[in-house]
């Protein structure tokens, strides 16, 4: 594949994401509250992150620990100051412990991307 010569570099919550064109549980808790994240991080450079990817670093974070890497440019307010984002692991691994079991994300033999 295309990917093979850079797979070591490609984050583990891109590897793992749910494409943003999947079907999702819209009555599952767990996607209540990734959505309900997704609005309280809207003013936060996190917006620059597609949704989907986005939802998988919050999942990543919270079941491995992986707090995600912003660009440095992105971390920067108007007058050039460094932004200091929340902690959120310990909110991700609540949620992961409560869910993790269950096996939120499902997946299908159906469609693959080749």
């Amino acid at each position: 594949d295309k990917w093979d010569a850079f797979y070591e570099q490609i984050p583990i919550s891109l590897l793992h994401h749910t494409n943003g064109n999947g079907i999702y549980n819209t009555s599952h808790p767990l996607l209540e509250r990734l959505v309900g994240q997704l609005e309280v991080e809207a003013p936060c450079p996190y917006n620059s992150i597609p949704y989907d990817y986005r939802m998988s670093q919050m999942w990543v974070e919270g079941t491995l620990g992986i707090v995600p890497k912003l660009a440095p440019k992105i971390m920067l307010n108007e007058e050039g100051g460094n932004i200091t984002l929340s902690d959120n692991r310990k909110m991700f691994s609540k949620w992961a412990q409560k869910w993790q079991d269950e096996d939120p994300y499902r997946f299908t033999k159906a469609i693959h991307n080749y």
